[in-house]
């Protein structure tokens, strides 16, 4: 087993020059008043006055597990993987957020831009990396924590989010001058805390932070990290709910000979989860499996539910338990990672590769794959046609889009709804059934919640398209290569077309509205440059798509306000002709 144990501390982490990665197996981010409070009160205890100067002492923060060595100079592991240490990391980025918006507020710029280097790097060419990625909290950490100006800030739409917005502020509050003299008497005397200037105290904070030290165990091998953060997470810690069923069924199952049924089976389960470049964590599967056949459950009662409901404890009936775990464990993630190899590189299949990557990762809508989970199963089981697979698939995007990127609406509402369709859809028993289930069950409760004209073209007019990296870019590059490709009367988005603004982005801020981009081929993007639209038309009319032509001879002038009423005309071109609702 090739794995690197070594001692290091916060900064070389940070200073590595490494993208730190927290993959979907990993638990979403949860440490609570408790736990961030305990750390901050640590490093604030491990302070000390000599010679009127505060000082850092040595403080050990456990075990972090990565895939990739982030140590080493070569561009092969220049993202790493966070198998075990993403609370710890993601605690210590927005404590650094914090105290750099309190540099900040006190008029020391430098300072405050200097901490925020641990947050936001650079690559060679000049772009901004961020140091810490994780898809289960974009965008609100991103605009956020993630940003020193705090001016594109994204709400919060899920519990995650909420937990990691109450941690910032907790932090922050607690980082004014008045709580940290109090906290820093207690310890050190009163005297000799009020000789020290309230920047001192937070530089030291800073400093104790970064010298921290951890061990780092890296491997290159998603396997061997699987074993040693199950080893590292087993010691003296409570069984967790799937623990709990894993032993419940290894123990009725007890095949003994050259080969344990259970034992194959669970490793088969726990291989396929980690088999696609997007992987998912047993528990985080395990419950959507739950209650997508089962019933509607929380994590703390899996357990006990699983003892109710998987009847009778038989040998064969918890083999063929594991059978469907393992059979819904290698469709889901299917799911997870859309590729159009999964289907044979047949174009009929596109168009799903298309919606999934939307759902999965440009939207990262994470109780969607409860719904899809069921439906990939009706249709494999023939109770629904293609055509409403896909017109259901469609529906789903299309609602997400509109609801959860444009209206920011609550993510949390939808598991009851997904879990309730997926049981139902699972026991339908004809393709009338079926059919009767999908609509009323999943598009009719949806509908209700789909935002009316008046709150979608309200946020959509406002979207913007710009080099910079800004959470709006995602979805109108999204809305352009929709709205083309409906023009063009296809499904698929072109693999050529680019996002080109009719006015230069350069000119002025109106400039990045979406009313003021449209998809062109990427040749013709880089010859129609910072022109004026005087001379784009001319290329503009060399484009194949129809949508651009249309638009070339629709307009004689390009300003201000042909940007405005453009973006108008687009919201209710999307909402009607390809959203299909009345305004």
């Amino acid at each position: 087993m090739n794995i690197k144990p070594i001692d290091k501390t916060i900064r070389e982490l940070l200073n590595s020059g490494k993208q730190f990665s927290i993959p979907r197996f990993q638990r979403e981010y949860s440490w609570d008043k408790k736990n961030y409070q305990e750390f901050l009160d640590d490093m604030i205890s491990c302070l000390d006055i000599k010679e009127g100067k505060l000082e850092t002492s040595s403080y050990f923060l456990g075990t972090m597990l990565f895939i990739g060595d982030y140590s080493e100079n070569t561009d092969e592991s220049k993202s790493i993987l966070v198998v075990d240490g993403q609370q710890r990391i993601t605690t210590i980025t927005i404590i650094f957020s914090a105290l750099s918006d309190r540099f900040k507020i006190l008029g020391e710029e430098k300072l405050s831009t200097q901490i925020f280097k641990y947050i936001m790097n650079e690559d060679d060419d000049g772009n901004e990396v961020r140091v810490l990625e994780s898809k289960t909290h974009y965008p609100y950490f991103s605009f956020y924590i993630q940003d020193r100006d705090k001016i594109d800030t994204q709400p919060t739409t899920t519990e995650e989010e909420e937990c990691i917005k109450e941690s910032f502020q907790y932090l922050f509050e607690n980082l004014e001058e008045k709580k940290l003299r109090i906290h820093l008497k207690k310890k050190l005397g009163s005297k000799d805390v009020d000789d020290l200037s309230y920047i001192d105290i937070l530089k030291a904070i800073r400093d104790q932070i970064l010298n921290t030290i951890f061990i780092s165990i890296s491997t290159f091998d998603k396997e061997n990290a699987n074993m040693i953060f199950e080893i590292l997470n087993a010691k003296g810690k409570k069984l967790s709910h799937v623990d709990l069923i894993k032993n419940k069924i290894f123990e009725i199952v007890d095949d003994k000979g050259s080969a344990d049924f259970a034992e194959i089976k669970w490793n088969v389960i726990k291989q396929n989860l980690i088999s696609g470049k997007e992987t998912i964590g047993l528990a985080t599967f395990y419950r959507h499996f739950w209650i997508s056949n089962y019933k509607k459950t929380s994590g703390s009662k899996l357990y006990d539910d699983f003892q109710k409901e998987i009847k009778p404890k038989t040998k064969e009936r918890y083999k063929n338990f594991l059978r469907e775990i393992e059979s819904d464990s290698t469709t889901y993630i299917k799911i997870l990672n859309p590729n159009r190899e999964d289907y044979g590189n047949r174009k009929e299949y596109f168009w799903l590769v298309q919606s999934l990557n939307v759902l999965m990762n440009y939207f990262n809508i994470v109780q969607v794959r409860i719904a899809i989970l069921s439906l990939y199963k009706a249709k494999d089981k023939d109770l629904i046609s293609t055509a409403k697979f896909k017109n259901t698939i469609t529906f789903l995007e299309n609602f997400h889009f509109a609801y959860s990127s444009i209206f920011s609406g609550r993510a949390n509402r939808f598991e009851n709804t997904y879990s309730k369709f997926a049981i139902g859809l699972n026991s339908a028993k004809n393709k009338t059934n079926a059919n009767d289930i999908i609509d009323e069950n999943l598009i009719a409760p949806l509908d209700n919640l789909f935002p009316n004209y008046s709150e979608f073209s309200k946020k959509f007019i406002e979207l913007t398209f710009s080099k910079k990296d800004h959470p709006n870019n995602i979805k109108s590059k999204y809305i352009i290569n929709k709205i083309n490709s409906y023009y063009e009367n296809v499904d698929v988005f072109s693999d050529n077309g680019t996002i080109e603004h009719i006015r230069s982005e350069k000119v002025d801020s109106e400039s990045l509205n979406i009313g003021n981009l449209i998809l062109l081929e990427e040749k013709l993007n880089n010859q129609a440059g910072d022109k004026s639209f005087k001379d784009k038309k001319e290329i503009y009319l060399k484009s194949s798509y129809k949508w651009i032509k249309e638009f070339t001879n629709s307009n004689d002038d390009w300003d201000k306000e042909s940007i405005i009423l453009r973006a108008e005309e687009l919201s209710k071109i999307y909402y009607t002709k390809i959203i299909g609702k009345t305004i």
